[in-house]
Formats: structure tokens, sequence, C-alpha cells
């Protein structure tokens, strides 16, 4: 089965890291598994961007620069691979959100590099984190390729379920070992009712029967891969970010509330993306499971 991967291109530091992540990873599969990959490099020119008096499209030959570089890139690193290119215009939160809906993974790289950053130029993968149909792949600009596991944040509910699932899988498929990593804290509401008294065992033990459960279900599943446990108490997102510094990739699943969830609602996807310790999958539940968020509707026009 070939794999389709859409790759955004803007011609920043950023959007070629994360084409570098992509070809890595085309080389990869070629070489250990066989799997053909078809490259999508995907650009999209924002529409009223300039002033009344310009031209919309006055910045078009910039993004076919990129393009065209983006597929010399290509040619020259995974010569076999299948692809494409398109320009687009819109809204790029929007038409990359179209376009996941084709794919299997999307790809996009950030340039944040810490918390405050990431509130300001790390607007773009939120939000595509928030909407996009495929899995997203954030890329920090400081990505240099490593990494000896993959490492997933296992909550107690579906969203974490979709994300481990997708975790073994790529880590079954590169031959990396897996950590599934659950965090757990005891709620204010507790520590005043039980008083001096808190039940820091019980809570203990019953979280550690959660991440043991979801490991059974991925060694059923998954049986040659190699899976640690992580238990550590503390914020998800703090615990997750400190197991991570060693990753090649970090998984986590959304809620998929929407932009205005992800942005503003604290979640553990959310605070990982501000805090990147290495390339970062968004998973999204499947899409009959979820409540949908779509962006407005906007003509989108296509060059091949």
């Amino acid at each position: 089965m070939v794999e389709k991967v859409i790759v955004a291109i803007d011609g920043g530091a950023a959007s070629k890291v994360a084409l570098e992540w992509a070809l890595d990873r085309v080389v990869m599969l070629e070489r250990m598994q066989g799997t053909p990959v078809q490259l999508e490099l995907t650009t999209v020119v924002e529409l009223g961007w300039y002033p009344a008096e310009g031209s919309d499209y006055s910045s078009q030959p910039a993004y076919e620069r990129a393009l065209a570089e983006a597929i010399r890139r290509v040619e020259k690193v995974a010569p076999s691979c299948r692809k494409t290119s398109y320009i687009r215009h819109g809204v790029p939160v929007q038409e990359l959100t179209r376009a996941s809906a084709t794919a299997d993974l999307l790809v996009v790289g950030t340039q944040k590099t810490g918390v405050l950053a990431g509130t300001v130029f790390g607007t773009l993968p939120l939000r595509l984190a928030a909407h996009s149909r495929s899995p997203v792949v954030v890329v920090p600009v400081n990505w240099q390729g490593g990494g000896s596991s993959i490492v997933v944040g296992m909550e107690d509910d579906v969203t974490a379920l979709v994300a481990v699932d997708f975790a073994a899988r790529e880590a079954e498929r590169f031959k990396l070992p897996l950590e599934i990593v659950h965090a757990w804290m005891i709620p204010a509401t507790v520590a005043v009712e039980y008083g001096a008294t808190l039940p820091y065992e019980e809570m203990r033990d019953a979280h550690a029967r959660i991440l043991a459960g979801a490991t059974r279900r991925v060694r059923d599943a998954h049986p040659s891969l190699h899976i640690t446990e992580v238990l550590k108490q503390g914020t998800a997102a703090s615990v997750l970010v400190a197991a991570s510094r060693a990753a090649s990739l970090v998984v986590v699943g959304t809620h998929g509330r929407g932009a205005v969830g992800s942005l503003f609602l604290g979640s553990v996807s959310h605070d990982v993306l501000l805090n990147l310790p290495c390339p970062v999958a968004v998973v999204p539940r499947p899409a009959g499971e979820r409540a949908e968020s779509r962006p407005d509707s906007t003509t989108e026009t296509e060059k091949r």
C-alpha cells in the first residue's frame, strides 16, 4: 500500500526541515520495508495578505520557486519517490485541512523554540493539529535527526488509545522501542476531602492498572515490539516532555475540540506542541467519534 504524505512548503527554514524529516521517513521506509511513499508538496498563497492596491498573486513566483527547490531536493534524496506539487490559494489552515482529508500524514515545520515563541509562531501547527483529518507531524526547526525510541502519551480515553495504536505501528515499522507514558495527579478536591491522609497508593495503583491495560493491548497486537512503561506523578504534558528528550517521535492524541479547545483549554497536545522536545505527531480521533469542527469554506484553486 502506498503511503501518502503531504508536506507544507513555504520556503522558510522550518518547512525545509519538515521536508527533510519527510524525506528521512521515505528513505527509511523504502530501505527497511520496501514501502512506497507518495509525497505531495503543497504551498498556500494566502489571499488578502496584501493591501487593497496590491495584488494577492504578486508573491506567487516566490511560492513557485520554493516548490521547485523542494522538488529538486526530493529528486536528489529520493529519486524513486512518487511526488506531486500543488499551489493552493486561500487561508493556510483551511487549505491544509482540506488536503489532509486525502492524506495518511501531514507534515509541517515550526520555528517555535520556547513557550513564548510558541504562542506567537506556533498558531498554524496548533490549529492544524486541532482540525486535521489525518495525523499531523510538527517538526521543530532545530530538528537534526536521531532519537532512539517512540514515546506516546497514554490517557484513559479513546483519544489516547488511537494515539497508542499509531505509535505502536510506527515503532514496529521502524524497529524502535516504544515507551508508553502515563502521568497521574491527586486532584485538589481529593486532597481537600482527605486532608492529611491522601490515598496516594490507591491512586497510583489505579493509574498503574490503566497503563498496564494499554501495554497488554499493544503487546497482543504487536508481540515483537519492545515496550517500556513510564508511570510518573505530575502534569501530563510535563511528564511526557521530560520522557521524550531522547525520542525520535512523540505521539499524542487530540480530543477534537477544534482550534479554541486546543489553543485555550490547556490540552496535553497543545502543551506538548508549545514545548517541542522533538517531532510531535498529533493523532485525531476517528471521524465518526469526534465533534467535527470545520474551517470556514473558501474557494480553492489548485495548480499542479
